[in-house]
């Protein structure tokens, strides 16, 4: 039973831990290139008596920034000459708008591939969002936060029962995961500290999991591709999961990927 915990979280969730995987070696290069903002000007008024808040919330519907929604207090700003400048970030860039007479001023700054999946592989249920792909996002990948959890706890278990067992495939998983293992549980640990964190608080760990530039977490994102892709291996090598873990897999990357492509879309 515990066996099979482990087998289906880790198929289901499959689409998650690769994103995991990757985000952690993309760490190595993140922020060296920053993306040149496209700007551009529309027409735009601003009726006697509106407040900043209704004209940012109708400048959000007018560009279709839905992954900027709920719009917060911080993104609407006056400058010094009282110009209202609104700063809307979301998971597929910045809109920095700035509010002039009878038009809108337009920086938009797309966010990398890379950035996109970043702040993805951070976005769970804690987050509120106006977009319900993002909310339904959320409280997916706070599902394989979990997930990463049971398996963990679940592979130590298995692994004990089933030592010296199995072919080079197997040992192969064993050992990278029994390797990485400490490394795992403190990045799990952080993640659920910092999605939660009127929970408990890790703030060394937290200064671990937010390190930029590291081989710790490159190392433990191949780590994480290498361990799904023994898995999927020995999975299918077992004639009796296959079909159901053929549905399994295929549902949670449907899921997944559909909301990841469909956000990214705009």
């Amino acid at each position: 039973m515990i066996a099979r915990v482990h087998l289906y979280a880790g198929l289901l969730t499959l689409v998650n831990l690769a994103l995991y995987g990757v985000v952690g070696i993309a760490s190595l290069a993140e922020g060296r290139v920053a993306p040149t903002p496209v700007v551009r000007e529309q027409p735009f008024a601003v009726p006697a008596g509106e407040g900043d808040r209704a004209v940012a919330e109708r400048v959000v519907q007018l560009l279709g920034l839905s992954l900027a929604t709920p719009v917060h207090d911080f993104a609407i700003k006056r400058d010094r000459a009282g110009v209202l400048v609104l700063d809307f970030y979301h998971a597929n860039g910045r809109h920095k708008v700035t509010v002039l007479d009878g038009r809108l001023h337009i920086e938009r700054t797309r966010a990398s591939l890379w950035k996109y999946l970043s702040t993805l592989h951070v976005t769970t249920a804690a987050f509120k969002s106006g977009d319900w792909r993002m909310q339904a996002w959320a409280w997916w990948n706070e599902f394989a936060m979990w997930c990463v959890a049971a398996m963990m706890v679940s592979g130590v278990w298995v692994w004990w029962r089933r030592r010296g067992t199995g072919g080079s495939v197997r040992r192969v998983h064993r050992w990278v995961g029994l390797g990485s293992l400490a490394v795992i549980a403190i990045y799990e640990v952080s993640a659920i500290a910092m999605a939660h964190r009127s929970w408990f608080h890790a703030e060394a760990l937290n200064r671990i999991h937010r390190m930029r530039g590291s081989g710790l977490s490159a190392g433990l994102g191949v780590a994480l591709l290498v361990m799904g892709a023994t898995g999927l291996m020995m999975w299918w090598r077992m004639p009796r999961e296959r079909r159901e873990g053929v549905a399994v897999v295929g549902l949670g990357a449907i899921l997944a990927c559909g909301l990841m492509i469909w956000m990214r879309m705009g």
